[in-house]
């Protein structure tokens, strides 16, 4: 590769980079001084409170106050489309998942591939690193030329490498209080990440090769093994391979007092991928105030004038002189020399013009600051802002608190590393989402939204994925309107519809297998059925002797059934037969409750389901005529699962529970019940979610509220529409950019909706964007169910799986024909 520069008319590119051989994971360079890089995990600003984020800059000010004199610094970020690494975790938990699930999995996984191949995602990749002074080289002669590499002992070399390590130590120290998670770059990564840089299309192509050790014999060297592709010097830009590269370095400082994540508005305001290397010098400070004194001297000479006359100018210099003397003293603030390059690319120069134009004005949205088009130094300057160069060429002096707050180390919250769930984000990266992630206080979870939000397909989209993992889940849905249907329909799981004429029948007083004496919160799950069958309309709860009766009898029914099961009739004629009036009422009550009667045929008497599929979904639209009746099933249920799960600690287990405000109108008992799941079941290996329409479901009654939020690890906000948000803001006690951010929610029918995701002390804005098949199993549009029912008219003889498929990959039919006509 030879390519013409200032520097040298005639030397190859090799020749020109500053890489000498690595000694471990630390780089050392041609000039003796040592490098180490670290990756760091962006912090998400986009809805922290103003103090927070000037705490954060604060954190990476005294960063550059604290690091030592000498030290070159570099943070180079690039914002890329690289999600191969998720998807290969995310192929890796869906292959071992059921037969019945790979069309789903295989459909997802190449929508996903395909956004890649396409560059539709945008990941924020940042590396920073630290470069030691030049080693100090006995001076050479005064006839003598400096040579490119000195010989030194092995004593000096240690010396030397333990005074980096343990300034790198400091700097690193400071990068963990920013919380900025850095973990060193080993030396493949950093090979990688040149290589990607030098060879951007070869790269893409081919990959990154294998580099070989250099310092074998007759290998050849780092430099020669990262330059493998021909490059173009032109008059305004590069061309590497097939891309046109520009660069544009920061002109003029932004006017004014810079502020905490003035560098937010450039990255985010730019619609490409691009790259972004900024070198920080640490300067000598003692020289620097010396400077600075100097021109004290001189502007206060110029201030008082001749004669007691003044210039105004020379004042304010002199004041500002002084003030920032003043600050270098207290050590308040550092001098630093700091450039700042964006390098851009594209297959054509028309491309590369547009994005230029979009850079420029970029560069004048952050506090007016100017950016200039590189035209003959533009190969220096994309070889200074390379990876891990640390040296840089369009230098400013600038003070550390200004320096701190145009250091791009804003990003978005990644998720969890085991992506068993993949969302987008609103600005284009991959979430992870683990349901049951270890490290969770528990796996409960709320989500609510208005009316259209998308809620249940939101739920959908997640419940489909979450199936996916290993072990299967157990997945139990109580659903209002049927909305996961098709997704049991299509992994074979199982679908209770509960209605007066189902025929499906659940015994209250059932037991688990292998057991003849309830459980205390089996007596507990039977008392609350029966206060809700019990009680009076205008009463909450039974009174403390009735349940205390009740009790007692419970016990004696189970005993007198021996070696059976009882029912609700024997339970009745229990009561019928005792003593007390009270009770006996209560027997006359539960008539409507045995027997053939409507409400018998679904509680007296053996049960008819057995609910053993890993997906099911209760159905109980049909009983919103009955809510009493609905309540009790729904708290049975409950209770079921709560068993199932403690019966299989391996395995997880999830409910979800539509209408959620249902159970805590339901009674106290039930109440209570739903508390306690919210509270324990983490032991079980399982967890809740509840949804409704309306937050102050979950926080009317103040025991609900403390038990439910604490307990919850996972909250999802969908679109909100006219409620009060002063009291939104106030009863989660949020702060002006969290509402702002819920506000801006929005949903596109057919396309995506958003939701904010809150997990413990992390948020952000995902946006569920489906692939065509897993819309088409969890859509709940009208005109789409007739579509699908149109199209498995005109043909039978395919199974919903393959009608779903035919839709949603636009293969010929007479029905696709139709619908698009």
């Amino acid at each position: 590769m030879i390519a013409k520069s200032l520097k040298n008319k005639s030397a190859s590119l090799a020749d020109q980079l500053p890489f000498w051989h690595f000694d471990e994971d630390f780089m050392v360079y041609s000039d003796g001084s040592l490098g180490c890089g670290f990756k760091l995990t962006g912090i998400d600003i986009s809805c922290l409170p103003n103090d927070e984020i000037n705490n954060f800059s604060q954190q990476i000010e005294n960063l550059l106050i604290s690091a030592e004199e000498g030290l070159r610094l570099q943070l180079f970020y690039r914002l890329t489309s690289n999600v191969g690494n998720v998807l290969k975790a995310h192929e890796e938990i869906v292959n071992e998942s059921p037969e019945v699930y790979k069309v789903v999995a295989d459909a997802r996984l190449n929508f996903l591939k395909q956004n890649e191949e396409f560059k539709n995602y945008f990941v924020p990749e940042y590396y920073f690193f630290v470069r030691s002074r030049p080693f100090s080289y006995p001076r050479q002669k005064f006839w003598e030329s400096p040579k490119k590499f000195e010989a030194i002992t092995l004593n000096e070399y240690k010396t030397h490498k333990e005074k980096f390590i343990r300034a790198l130590k400091q700097v690193e120290s400071s990068l963990v209080s920013a919380r900025l998670y850095p973990e060193r770059v080993n030396k493949i990564e950093w090979l990688n990440l040149c290589f990607n840089y030098l060879n951007l299309s070869r790269s893409e192509k081919l990959g990154i090769p294998e580099f070989k050790n250099e310092n074998e014999l007759f290998e050849p060297s780092i430099n020669n093994q990262l330059t493998l592709s021909d490059l173009e010097v032109n008059r305004d830009h590069l061309r590497i391979g097939e891309h046109f590269f520009r660069t544009i370095t920061l002109k003029t400082l932004p006017e004014g007092n810079t502020y905490s994540s003035m560098i937010e508005e450039l990255t985010t305001s730019l619609s490409f991928h691009f790259w972004l290397s900024q070198n920080i010098h640490i300067l000598d400070q003692t020289k620097e105030r010396e400077k600075l004194e100097l021109k004290r001297r001189v502007a206060y000479s110029m201030a008082s004038g001749a004669k007691n006359v003044s210039d105004l100018e020379s004042e304010s210099k002199l004041s500002n002189i002084e003030e920032l003397l003043k600050e270098l003293i207290e050590g308040s603030q550092r001098l630093v020399s700091m450039d700042f390059t964006i390098i851009i690319w594209g297959k054509t120069l028309d491309e590369l013009n547009d994005k230029s134009d979009e850079v420029l004005k970029a560069f004048r949205a952050m506090g007016q600051s100017e950016g200039v088009l590189e035209t003959l130094p533009c190969l220096d300057i994309f070889i200074e802002a390379m990876p891990s160069s640390c040296t840089g060429l369009r230098q400013h002096k600038m003070k550390s608190r200004n320096a701190s707050h145009l250091l791009p180390l804003y990003g978005n919250w990644r998720g969890s590393q085991r992506p068993v769930c993949i969302i987008p984000n609103r600005e284009g990266s991959l979430f992870s989402f683990e349901p049951f992630f270890k490290e969770l206080l528990n796996w409960n979870g709320l989500v609510f939204g208005g009316s259209g939000s998308g809620k249940s397909f939101t739920l959908c989209q997640l419940m489909l994925m979450f199936y996916g993992q290993r072990p299967t889940a157990r997945i139990f849905w109580i659903d209002n309107g049927a909305s996961s249907k098709r997704l049991l329909e299509v992994l074979d799981g199982e679908f209770v519809d509960l209605n007066l004429e189902s025929g499906i029948r659940i015994n209250v007083f059932d037991l688990p297998n292998g057991e003849s004496k309830p459980s205390s919160s089996k007596i507990k799950i039977i008392l609350a059925v029966l206060e809700l069958i019990l009680k009076e309309p205008n009463e909450k709860s039974l009174g403390k002797r009735e349940k205390a009766l009740l009790e007692e009898i419970i016990l004696n029914v189970y005993e007198k059934a021996l070696p059976k099961i009882p029912c609700m009739s024997d339970l009745r004629n229990t009561l019928a037969n005792h003593p007390d009036t009270e009770m006996k009422k209560f027997a006359q009550i539960l008539f409507s409750w045995c027997g053939n009667t409507a409400y018998g045929k679904m509680l007296d008497g053996e049960s008819t389901i057995n609910l053993e599929k890993d997906l099911v979904t209760i159905e109980v639209q049909g009983l919103t005529n009955h809510p009493d009746l609905k309540d009790i099933f729904l708290l049975l249920l409950t209770s079921y699962i709560q068993d199932a799960a403690a019966a299989d600690l391996e395995r997880p287990y999830l409910l979800t529970c539509d209408e959620a405000e249902r159970f805590f109108k339901s009674g106290e008992l039930a109440k209570q019940f739903i508390i306690t799941c919210y509270r324990t079941w983490r032991k079980y290996n399982a967890g809740i979610w509840c949804l409704s329409q309306n937050y102050r479901d979950f926080l009317a009654d103040p025991e609900i509220r403390d038990a439910l939020m604490p307990n919850s690890t996972n909250v999802i906000i969908l679109r909100q529409r006219k409620i009060d948000w002063d009291d939104f803001k106030t009863t989660f006690d949020f702060n002006n950019a969290q509402v702002e951010a819920i506000k801006s929610l929005k949903v596109v029918k057919g396309e995506y909706s958003e939701f904010f995701f809150l997990q413990d002390e992390n948020q952000t804005i995902l946006r569920m964007i489906p692939e065509p098949l897993s819309y088409w199993i969890c859509t709940n549009d009208g005109n789409d169910k007739a579509r699908i029912n149109k199209t498995a008219e005109l043909n039978p003889h395919l199974s919903k799986i393959e009608i779903l498929k035919l839709l949603a990959f636009k293969q010929s039919s007479e029905d696709i024909n139709a619908s698009s006509n």
